[in-house]
């Protein structure tokens, strides 16, 4: 395996451990020195920093999430995603680690940051495969109390290893850093006061030393720039967890060799310069919990901000929503986008092989009938979403899709979808469409054919899995209600969202029959789990239908709303659990 594929996979698992020292911690005491980004290199294009539980002490005693996760009858549910987690690590690194899922809920007790840094011009990694990263992968973790277990296994990863890597030790300036060096990479580590961290380059890791061993904070950090200082207002001082990203310069991300080539000229016709920071934080500061963020840069047509739609104070979907504990609502404007995507791919190609698109545009244009951008056009941008529960807890999701021009809409479907047809009839201004596909029973490993059943109106198109279903969307957008939904503390939450938006989203935690869903859904990973077991996996045996008690989620979260807008600066999106 590649040197890049590895420390894609390094940066996957370190994201999911860092992410996971929230999910599974317990109230225990933290450190008071946690790894802060307040430390981190310039040069650093995203971390993600948890802050430890210390921040949460007050908030423990009135946040709804929060008495969810503490409560009692909720143990069985950590302790069961743990096993989880251990199985999946087991899985990564093969028989070379072993951790117990005490060790798991032991290590995730305290901070960290992980990032990735962007190597000055000229500083690369090359891989044996020849190919080079120009950049490095990093996790701090504040070690106090958890020296003795990180040493344990790491012994016993090497131990455990087919091939055991070959560690050597080097100075640099008074600290020890280790280098192991296996047959898939190279990666480094040091212990500074009670920082532990782990990197994929050198350059990284002494970087990284120099800064935690210094008694002052550095004078130069990533919390200086001018994308950090951007995306400031959505971190929040009250978040227990943040994250951040920049793109760099383009022209110094991208190899020299390959700023000539295709993927260097599509990067800068499709103007990804154009997008300058990212930031986000998770806050449960307060009743609530909140999650919000932004995506900054110039959002002038040309590039992909195209893709995000206007923000209006209403959905013309809104009332077909109104009927699931579950919903979603987005505007995005896919004719926008595909120009801007068509136009930088036209530039960025050699003649030959933009005379190839060319081409593939004509035949789609004869199988569709129409123009890709005219079949594009024809979907005028809102997508809504709902999700009920059936009798059995199997989910029952609901589309609706505004259009203009419905005969035109039906030629593309006949088209796309003729193999898939079962029946078709018409009712007035509206045509219905029987389509069926085959797929595996989950349960019993055996194909069977599903159904779903869509409608098209003149301004709308539906889909549902049961006819009952679709026409009571129908019913509901042909009432024309004004309010979504006529509820007083949904109405309360969403006045904390602007008032124009580009997406809704909502949940009824309480309309939801957890008892069936539970049933459900723990049949699905039991069969899930036989089929891993026939393939010889090790997979762990849990009952979720008797570790989760359904009310324990109902008596702690009721109702969740967020929303996403889009301005000239960028796209941001707020969201509240309470």
């Amino acid at each position: 395996m590649s040197e890049r594929r590895q420390r894609i996979r390094a940066l996957r698992v370190s994201i999911a451990a860092t992410v996971l020292s929230f999910l599974f911690s317990c109230p225990v005491l933290f450190a008071q020195h946690a790894p802060s980004a307040e430390r981190l290199s310039p040069n650093t294009v995203f971390y993600i920093e948890w802050r430890g539980l210390a921040s949460l002490t007050s908030a423990n005693k009135q946040n709804h999430v929060l008495q969810l996760w503490n409560d009692p009858d909720f143990a069985p549910i950590r302790m069961a995603l743990a096993m989880v987690v251990q199985q999946n690590a087991r899985e990564e690194a093969g028989k070379a680690a072993k951790p117990t899922v005490e060790d798991i809920l032991s290590l995730l007790d305290n901070g960290s940051v992980l990032g990735v840094v962007a190597n000055p011009a000229g500083a690369k990694t090359s891989s044996s495969s020849g190919s080079t990263f120009n950049g490095g992968v990093f996790l701090v973790y504040d070690s106090t109390g958890k020296t003795g277990l990180l040493e344990k296994l790491k012994r016993e990863s090497d131990a455990n290893a087919k091939e055991p890597p070959i560690v050597r030790n080097y100075d640099f300036g008074g600290t020890s850093i280790a280098v192991r060096t296996s047959a898939k990479d190279t990666s480094y580590s040091a212990q500074v006061a009670n920082y532990d961290i782990l990197a994929s380059q050198k350059e990284t890791i002494e970087d990284l030393v120099t800064r935690f061993r210094a008694a002052e904070k550095p004078t130069s950090t990533v919390t200086q720039s001018a994308e950090y200082k951007m995306v400031l207002p959505y971190l929040g001082s009250d978040a227990a967890l943040q994250f951040f990203g920049r793109v760099p310069d383009l022209n110094q991300l991208i190899p020299s060799d390959q700023k000539d080539k295709p993927f260097g000229q599509f990067a800068s016709k499709f103007q990804l310069g154009k997008i300058h920071a990212l930031g986000g934080s998770l806050s449960f500061n307060g009743e609530a919990t909140r999650m919000r963020g932004a995506l900054l840069g110039d959002a002038s047509p040309g590039g992909l901000f195209d893709l995000a739609g206007a923000s209006t104070a209403s959905f013309q979907t809104q009332p077909i929503v109104e009927g699931g504990p579950l919903f979603s609502i987005s505007r995005i404007d896919l004719t926008d986008f595909y120009h801007s995507l068509r136009a930088a791919i036209s530039t960025a190609l050699p003649p030959q092989q933009a005379g190839a698109v060319a081409m593939g545009e004509g035949l789609a244009q004869n199988y569709l009938g129409m123009p890709i951008e005219d079949a594009l056009g024809l979907f005028t941008g809102e997508i809504a979403s709902s999700t009920a529960f059936a009798d059995d807890g199997s989910p029952q999701r609901t589309f609706a899709v505004t259009i203009q021009k419905p005969q035109d809409v039906l030629r593309v479907l006949r088209a796309l979808c003729a193999s898939l047809i079962a029946a078709e009839d018409t009712s007035g201004s509206t045509t219905f469409l029987d389509m069926s596909y085959p797929y595996q029973d989950p349960v019993t490993g055996k194909q069977r054919r599903s159904f779903y059943y869509v409608a098209v109106t003149p301004y709308m198109l539906f889909a549902a899995q049961r006819k009952t279903t679709l026409r009571e969307a129908m019913q509901r957008e042909n009432a024309k209600s004004a309010d979504l939904p006529a509820d007083p503390e949904f109405a309360r939450m969403r006045a904390r969202l602007p008032e124009k938006l580009s997406g809704l989203s909502g949940a009824y935690f309480t309309r939801i029959p957890y008892d069936k869903v539970i049933t459900y859904y723990g049949q699905q990973m039991t069969a899930a789990a036989a089929q891993q077991a026939k393939s010889g996996a090790d997979a762990p045996k849990i009952d979720w239908s008797k570790l989760v008690k359904p009310d324990v989620f109902s008596r702690h979260v009721r109702l969740s709303v967020g929303g996403w807008w889009k301005d000239a600066n960028g796209v941001y999106f707020d969201s509240y659990i309470q």
